[in-house]
Order: C-alpha cells, then structure tokens, then sequence
C-alpha cells in the first residue's frame, strides 16, 4: 500500500542510494523509499512502473549473516540493543512523531536540534556525575542516564541514515513550516488579470473593404 503522504520519498530515495556505500541497511532502506514512490506513480498514472521492480532485502534479523557486510551490521547492531536499548526504543519512537509532522508542522527533520539535545543531555552527566559507593549503583545509574541522553541522538541518526539531509532545513534548528500567506485582493487581480468592463459589441466590427483610388473622368 502507498503512504498517502510524499515525504520527499524520492528525494530521500536519491541520497541514500548515492550514499549507501557498503550498509545493505541502507540499500533496503533506498528499496523501501522506492517501492513507495512506485505504488504511488501506479495509482495516479497510466503508464504503471513493473510492480516485479518492488523487491527488497529483508530485515537484518532475517537475513543470513554471511558476508562481512551482515557481520559488521549485526555486531553494531547487537552493541547498540545492549548499550542503549530503551533509548533506542525512545529514539525510534521520537522519530517517527517527528516524521508524521512532516509536512504540515515541520517542513524538514530537526536533525541539528536532536544531535545537539542530545550532547547537552550527555555533558552534564558526565561532568556531574558521582559514583556510588556499590558496584550496582555505579554501572546501573550511568546506564538509565545513557538511555535518556541517547534517545534524541538515536532520532537524529535515524533521520540522517534515511536521507532527511537531502531535504533543505534539515540542518536547521527546528524547521517550521511557514503559514499559508492569505490571498488579497491585490494578489488575486495579478493572478487573474484585470477585469475587462467594456461589454461585448452590438455589431461585430469588420475590417472596411478596400477602394481603389479614385480616378479623373475626361
């Protein structure tokens, strides 16, 4: 099913494809863009793209973990899921807020607002930070303030690797979208043109007939 929604699908598409390099995470992320940009051009236009072009890699958890490729994904992937499992959850969910935003609140991803949020949250954890006297307190207390520090760099990273940077504002603060200008009346007469009040003529005008010149007569 088509997303009824283009966010700048092709687009994203696009950068993640000239991007991708190795990462088959990327190159199923780029296969999913496109699917959805042909499912779309299929219920709009006639000319339907080949639905046997809609194919795509499965998801990491599936795929046999063969090549180098698979390994270095899964080993990154399983540091992650034991490092900062619950601000991965948190950060996946942020991000997907922050995607259904888009177009109508937000006219880009706020990748620079969660990457900085995310260091400012970071520091002073660091810097503050007091170790406990247990064992327990000291490797537990360090972790549950990663998972609140990791969830915007979590969003943020998801954005970049799903190719929000190609859009314009993505590296702005908050990207807003700006409010619909109202139309006057001045706009709507250099839209439309001037009003014509001359009325249609009674007799239609046509061209008068040509005389020759007029000669002496002897």
């Amino acid at each position: 099913m088509a997303d009824p929604s283009d966010k700048f699908d092709e687009v994203r598409r696009a950068w993640i494809a000239r991007r991708q390099g190795w990462s088959l995470i990327q190159r199923r992320r780029a296969e999913q863009l496109g699917r959805r940009v042909r499912a779309r051009q299929r219920d709009t236009v006639a000319a339907v793209p080949d639905p046997h072009d809609d194919t795509s890699l499965p998801p990491l958890i599936l795929r046999v973990a063969k090549s180098p490729t698979s390994h270095v994904e899964l080993v990154a992937v399983a540091v992650l899921a034991v490092c900062v499992p619950m601000g991965w959850l948190a950060g996946v969910a942020l991000k997907t807020v922050l995607v259904n935003l888009i177009p109508a609140t937000l006219r880009a991803f706020p990748t620079a607002a969660l990457l900085w949020s995310g260091a400012a949250l970071g520091l002073p954890i660091i810097a503050l930070y007091d170790p406990a006297p247990t064992m327990g307190q000291m490797l537990v207390v360090p972790w549950l303030c990663a998972q609140v520090a990791a969830a915007p760099v979590v969003a943020g990273v998801y954005g970049i690797a799903e190719g929000w940077l190609a859009i314009p504002g993505s590296e702005q603060w908050w990207p807003l979208t700006p409010p619909e200008r109202t139309l006057t009346a001045e706009d709507a007469a250099e839209i439309l043109g001037p009003y014509e009040i001359t009325g249609p003529p009674v007799v239609e005008p046509r061209p008068l007939p040509e005389h020759g010149e007029r000669m002496p007569r002897w």
